[in-house]
């Protein structure tokens, strides 16, 4: 039996709005807003602790160290060292390349959709489980996460022997990798059948299409991935993303579709031209694992592509809870919305009939308070990773970086006291409050050993 664990990544204390998201119509609408860096730590932990209430294994990553002084000496911008900067330095390359500066304080990691692409051991050729940093080379903010969550991937799954951390892809344009956001996963009950579905934007055969945004994922990657994970080509797919929805700020798969072992919900604009293949996917899924793959299409009338943006609906988690549950009952979905979904009555009445139809397995919904994420383009989903483990693998992984209540109390104290309540990226030109917020990746760790 497989289980599904999850990631999520604590926000940082710089967490503030750079307008940096590639097509990410949030972002861009929240560039250089006040941030509130306490509330969005706390929102993100919340959501966590609400998944592990519900019986899901959840796990937390800590913030890595900002600012990258070192990224910024690289480009000719100022020192490579605290020990060095001053306050003028500081706001000088503020002044000079302000993306340089917001993308050395981002703390965009936040989002570990992102972090890489896992598949199933049960999947793979070789049996073991295999999993690809994403290289996000997309945006300016993004490509030096692949180093550190890589680490934090070993330091959580290195005790297992049966799995391959792979490098990231090449740093290429071609190659334009943004992890599990745009992977999905359909499989049977027990887990153990798998079929992949990688979604891509830029595809070097299609390039006439009139884009708005520059497309963050690529056939290339993708295929790249599914060839090194030794997936089955029988029951991996490569669908487009439509370039309507990208030119809507659909910058993710998981803007605009989610999955949840054999549920599969997605809007009528997800995919270009994929009809045939989503046809093949659902034969394919019957026969193989003798059970109908329950497919969902959301019109665009009753939801429209603008209010899909929006809300975050598609971004909402999909989740099977564990322990609160009795052994003896079909184990039921629940779906982890944004507040966004309660308050667009588009979404609310899509939520509605959901939930009250027999068709599908989703049976609750929990509304929960994402503010600062969503303002920045991330909603439930974006903050976590799923990795599909056995039962045994799950016990040998390191303890100490599970939530549960105890941890959950202690982050809160420590963000409560460490983070700022608010942030403006001019707070950043201060060595003394960089000096200070520089240090709280330090105070985690004393926490984690």
């Amino acid at each position: 039996m497989f289980t599904e664990i999850n990631i999520d990544a604590l926000v940082g204390p710089t967490h503030h709005f750079g307008g940096l998201g590639v097509g990410n119509v949030a972002s861009q609408q929240h560039a250089y807003r006040t941030s509130r860096p306490r509330d969005a730590a706390l929102e993100g932990l919340r959501k966590a602790a609400l998944i592990a209430s519900l019986g899901v294994p959840q796990y937390i990553f800590l913030p890595p160290p900002r600012p990258r002084l070192k990224w910024l000496h690289e480009l000719g911008l100022g020192v490579d060292s605290t020990e060095h900067l001053s306050s003028e330095q500081l706001s000088a390359t503020l002044q000079i390349a302000p993306q340089a500066f917001s993308a050395a304080f981002s703390s965009a990691f936040m989002w570990a959709a992102n972090m890489a692409t896992v598949s199933a051991a049960r999947d793979c050729r070789d049996g073991r489980l295999h999993i690809t940093p994403a290289n996000l080379i997309s945006s300016w903010h993004r490509a030096s996460e692949s180093a550190e969550r890589t680490s934090d991937l070993k330091r959580l799954l290195g005790t297992l022997g049966n799995c391959t951390i792979h490098p990231p892809l090449s740093s290429i344009v071609p190659l334009r990798d943004e992890g599990a956001a745009n992977h999905m996963r359909l499989c049977d009950p027990t887990g153990k059948t798998g079929f992949n579905i990688f979604v891509y934007g830029d595809d070097s055969e299609l390039a006439s299409h009139d884009w708005k945004f520059l497309p963050r994922q690529t056939r290339a990657a993708c295929e790249a991935i599914a060839r090194r994970h030794q997936l089955d080509p029988a029951r991996t797919f490569f669908l487009q993303q439509h370039p309507a929805a990208i030119s809507a700020g659909v910058f993710h798969n998981d803007v605009i579709a989610t999955s949840h072992a054999s549920l599969l919900i997605h809007h009528e604009l997800a995919f270009y031209d994929a009809e045939p293949q989503l046809q093949r996917l659902d034969e394919s899924f019957r026969q193989t694992t003798g059970a109908p793959l329950l497919r969902m299409e959301i019109s665009n009338s009753d939801l429209p592509m603008e209010e899909a943006v929006q809300s975050y609906f598609f971004n909402s988690q999909i989740i099977t809870p564990r322990a609160t549950r009795s052994s003896n009952h079909t184990p039921q979905m629940v779906l982890i919305c944004p507040q966004q979904c309660h308050r667009i009555a588009s979404t609310r009445r899509l939520i509605d009939r959901l939930i009250a139809s027999s068709d599908n397995p989703i049976e609750e919904v929990h509304y929960v308070s994402l503010e600062q994420s969503m303002a920045g383009g991330g909603g439930p989903a974006c903050l976590r990773l799923r990795i599909p483990l056995a039962h045994d693998d799950i016990e040998q992984l390191p303890g100490q970086l599970q939530l549960d209540h105890q941890l959950e109390e202690r982050l809160s104290a420590a963000i409560e006291r460490w983070y700022p309540e608010s942030l403006e990226l001019t707070d950043l030109c201060s060595l003394a409050f960089v000096r200070e917020l520089s240090q709280i990746s330090d105070h985690f760790q004393k926490i984690f050993n």
